[in-house]
């Protein structure tokens, strides 16, 4: 300790000791020549035998420094002060790596946030690492359920390997695995709520909840901000309706978490007390739903009991029934191996009991126990694969801008060959003047990348923006934290060490003695006229720009030919001026038969609003996911992939689309009058063929058959996906459905005309004039919805452009520096050319043919990997192959367009050297 503070003092009184040093060296010096005028030399000889007997005066004091200690850290503080000065020397070149440097780093660090976000982020709950999900995997293929034990399901799977997995199970698989107390400390079960209605002192609004076991939040050690939380006492069927909020609503609604406890709210129009409020960071375990409220897992029984498809106390019995979630906190000590060995064979025991045939036993589920420290994979299966192919175009960006700087250096390592080899002449080591060169290039590293930050916190935000395109319930949410930061530090630092390294070692390749005489570097290079030039390491940079280049406009290209083809779909309606609503009365307390007529009701009165041309409504918009019943005709079932629509009257010419024979649904399709339906083209092709269909029946299958007539054919029109193309589809009448399954949320369309947008205000005061407990529901306009289908390909298409005009740019800066370089070592050769009589054409077809053949070798490879990799973004195209000849042929006329810019400057340029100037110079 006394040893690192005399050093630290020393370090502190630098100057002061180096003053001493040479004080006491002159001493020394005078000392001794005085000696030796003793012994009878003259004053200048006894001078001249000093110093040869002290040697080299800097070697002195080095070997002196060394001593005192510290000595690397002091040459690292000489190194970045020589580094700052040298940037401050040459301004453009600092001023172009560093924004090519900010732009790739801020780039991978706002792609990394949201890797981080949904990868490496773990749940804000204590000791995340002992927790796990428990999920299941089946052989059978998705979209095969008729041979598997899962006979009903309320919940999602996932293709994964030669089958489907799954996080839902019966709620008797539940009771078996919680039994199991030598491997949990905790088990606990959750589903999500669809969107509720939630009313809070006479104020309405829609608000995600989750259905959440009595062990929850014991199991997730989560101590409440306020109040209490859910405990087992409160999940039993005909316990007091209690709620858990978030914070975020306690704020909003009661201004306090404080003031929320003991507060009474209305879910669906059923009254529940708030007991406790969750902790401001607490999101649930899926990153993806974010919930606004928990409740009692059999809460769903009060709920729910309006609703047919939901959860009925016979479905906690259901041994085939699929829904619920879990999760757990393993015991300390226990391994997921473990867990993994004591839960599998009891799960895979129980599941074999609830088949009921051999096929079902062939295919049975196999529990796995995985990590959940993360929490719940939602997110990662939906958005890891675009941000792993983001990141890899980011990291393609940085590669190419790496390129270009060290191509950069390469240029300025000839320009100070006459200052390296003074320094080697002057004693320096070549390790001396490599480590020196990697201090400056990692100083301009770190430098790109404070300015990286600053543009990766801009990055992050408009990624945002740009991936939730309006969706007020999107939850990635990702932000510059200390990994991200930590990431961003190791990336300079090999970004410095990688365009460095190279420029450093050639820099102290030089020969002393030429360097010293002032030799042109590169005098005795002869080139032929029109080949391929004498290939060096900025020529092969220069390629492999080229190449990564190459790959990003294919891919730009892709994505842009996707988003065209999905924007040229034929939708066969019309798309502009039309207003977008949800309603759902059901939650606000409305019932059979009354919610018919309330909800015409309205759509009378949004009819009669000045400036809407008319109003419609449907269970659905014709971009939503599409509805199915069995139809059969002529009693054999309809086409598998007819699709049902419930509307409202008007809805087709509310929508434009035509009706080419009979009528569209009206004020006359009542429940009291004849069950009828309009049919798609599509759908008469396939079962009618050239045949009138108008009059013939269609029947309703179910427990509750009901014969339809066809009054109407329509156009064909796009409902569902838009990747999905057209289907054969059916509109019907949604007020003649006797059990009223459909009629629960209901989607307004209006078209207008003008914007849609201005209607929004009248329209909100004519729903709170019907029933203020009803909020509006995700408003927008049928164009924006369209929009925002195709979002994702939006967002690729436009990244890809930029990414790929980036990449263009830069590796265009990199080939004019290279060839421009390249011309100033030749201005000799050029100038004797043009002295023999070459003209200028000639000497600019030179430059240029040999800017070509580098750019004719980057296509030969850059072809083949593009071709290679364009595969991996399959899945993300539409209606185009990733071998796209158009595609291709574009991308390689664009990439030697930019190639021919960037050398015809320097082409020029030589093109115009005067002989005598250039032969005089020499």
């Amino acid at each position: 300790m006394i040893s690192f503070f005399r050093k630290l003092q020393w370090l502190m009184q630098r100057r002061a000791r180096e003053d001493e040093l040479r004080e006491e060296l002159h001493f020394h010096l005078q000392e001794e020549a005085e000696e030796r005028t003793e012994e009878g030399l003259s004053k200048e000889e006894a001078l001249r035998a000093a110093r040869l007997e002290l040697g080299n005066p800097t070697i002195v004091q080095e070997n002196t420094r060394a001593v005192w200690g510290w000595i690397l850290l002091e040459q690292l503080v000489q190194d970045l002060r020589y580094a700052v000065r040298t940037m401050f020397r040459n301004r453009v070149f600092t001023a172009l790596a560093l924004l090519s440097l900010a732009l790739g780093i801020g780039a991978n660090s706002a792609i990394y946030s949201f890797m981080d976000a949904i990868l490496l982020r773990s749940l804000p709950v204590p000791d995340p690492e002992s927790l796990v999900v428990l999920n299941w995997h089946s052989k059978q293929p998705r979209g095969l359920r008729p041979n598997h034990v899962m006979h009903g399901m309320d919940g999602s799977d996932w293709a994964e390997g030669n089958g489907i997995s799954s996080g839902i199970f019966p709620f008797g698989a539940f009771e078996l695995l919680r039994g199991n107390r030598s491997i949990f400390f905790d088990l606990f079960a959750y589903y999500p709520s669809d969107k509720r209605n939630l009313t809070i002192k006479g104020q309405a609004e829609i608000a995600a909840g989750e259905y959440v076991s009595g062990d929850y939040f014991n199991g997730l050690a989560v101590p409440p901000t306020a109040g209490r939380l859910i405990m087992a006492d409160d999940d039993r069927a005909g316990a007091p309706p209690v709620v858990v909020i978030s914070t975020g609503l306690a704020e909003r609604r009661f201004s306090g978490t404080a003031n929320a406890v003991g507060q009474s709210i209305l879910i669906d129009n059923a009254a529940f007390t708030v007991i406790g409020v969750t902790p401001p960071e607490f999101f649930g375990v899926d990153p993806a739903d974010n919930p606004d409220f928990y409740v009692p897992m059999h809460t769903n029984l009060l709920l729910d009991r309006t609703v047919s498809w939901a959860v009925k106390p016979e479905t906690y019995l259901d041994r085939n029934h699929y829904w619920i979630e879990m999760m757990g906190r393993l015991r300390p000590g226990i391994t997921l191996a473990q867990a993994q060995a004591a839960l599998g064979p009891a799960f895979q025991q129980w599941v074999a009991a609830t088949a009921t045939n051999e096929r079902e036993r062939e295919s049975l589920p196999a529990l796995k126990v995985e990590e959940g420290v993360s929490g719940l994979g939602t997110l990662r299966r939906r958005y890891s694969k675009p941000l792993y192919l983001l990141l890899a175009m980011v990291g393609l960006i940085l590669a190419i801008a790496c390129a270009n700087i060290a191509n950069l250096l390469l240029s300025r390592a000839a320009a100070r060959q006459r200052e390296m080899a003074v320094r080697l002449s002057i004693g320096a080591s070549r390790p001396r003047l490599v480590r020196q060169l990697l201090t400056e290039s990692v100083c301009l590293a770190f430098m790109g990348g404070v300015l990286g930050v600053g543009l990766g916190l801009w990055g992050v935000r408009f990624l945002t923006v740009l991936l939730a395109n309006g969706q007020e319930s999107f939850t990635l949410r990702a932000e510059l934290n200390w990994h991200v930061l930590a990431a961003t530090f190791i990336l300079c630092v090999f970004c410095g060490a990688v365009f460095g390294l190279a420029p450093a070692l050639q820099s102290t390749r030089t020969e002393v003695m030429p360097a010293l005489k002032g030799g042109r570097a590169g005098e005795g290079d002869r080139q032929p006229r029109v080949a391929l030039p004498r290939m060096n390491l900025g020529h092969v940079l220069v390629v492999a720009q080229i190449v990564i280049s190459l790959l990003m406009v294919v891919a730009a290209g892709l994505f842009v030919r996707t988003l065209s083809n999905l924007q040229s779909i034929q939708l066969g309606f019309n798309r502009e001026n039309v207003l977008l609503f949800e309603l759902n009365a059901r939650q606000a307390g409305h019932d059979d038969p009354e919610i018919l007529t309330f909800y015409d009701e309205l759509r009378r009165q949004f009819a009669s609003v000045s400036g809407v041309r008319s109003a419609t409504l449907s269970h659905a918009s014709l971009l939503g996911a599409g509805r199915g019943i069995e139809i059969l005709v002529s009693g054999k079932p309809a086409a598998p992939e007819t699709r049902i629509l419930h509307t409202g009257p008007g809805f087709l010419s509310t929508m434009q689309i035509p009706i080419l024979r009979g009528r569209e649904i009206d004020e006359r399709d009542t429940l009291e009058s004849m069950p009828v339906v309009v049919a798609n083209e599509r759908f008469v092709k396939v079962h009618f063929g050239s045949e009138d269909p108008l009059g013939r029946r269609v029947t309703r299958g179910g427990p509750h058959p009901r014969d339809m007539e066809i009054i109407g054919v329509a156009s064909n029109s796009h409902y569902g996906p838009l990747k999905d193309g057209t289907r054969p589809v059916l509109y019907i009448p949604y007020n003649q459905d006797e059990e009223s399954q459909h009629v629960h949320q209901m989607v307004y369309a209006l078209r207008t005309t003008g914007d849609p947008l201005k209607y929004v205000h009248t329209v909100r005061e004519i729903v709170h004039r019907a029933d203020s407990r009803i909020p509006l529901v995700d408003v927008r306009t049928q164009a924006a919805e369209i929009d925002r289908t195709m979002n994702q390909e939006i967002v690729f298409a436009r990244l890809c452009t930029g990414f790929a005009m980036l990449a263009l740019v830069i590796a265009s800066i990199g080939l004019y520096g290279t060839t421009a370089y390249g011309v100033a070592r030749r201005t000799r050769e050029i100038g004797i050319r043009m002295a023999l009589g070459a003209q200028r054409g000639v000497v600019m077809r030179m430059i240029l043919g040999q800017v070509l053949m580098l750019a004719a070798l980057g296509i030969a490879i850059g072809l083949p990997a593009a071709l290679g990799a364009s595969r991996l973004v399959h899945s993300f195209l539409f209606g185009i192959k990733t071998d796209d000849p158009l595609t291709l042929s574009s991308a390689v006329g664009i990439l030697l367009g930019a190639v021919m810019l960037a050398g015809y400057v320097p082409a020029r340029k030589a093109s115009r050297i005067n002989p005598i100037i250039a032969l005089r110079e020499e």
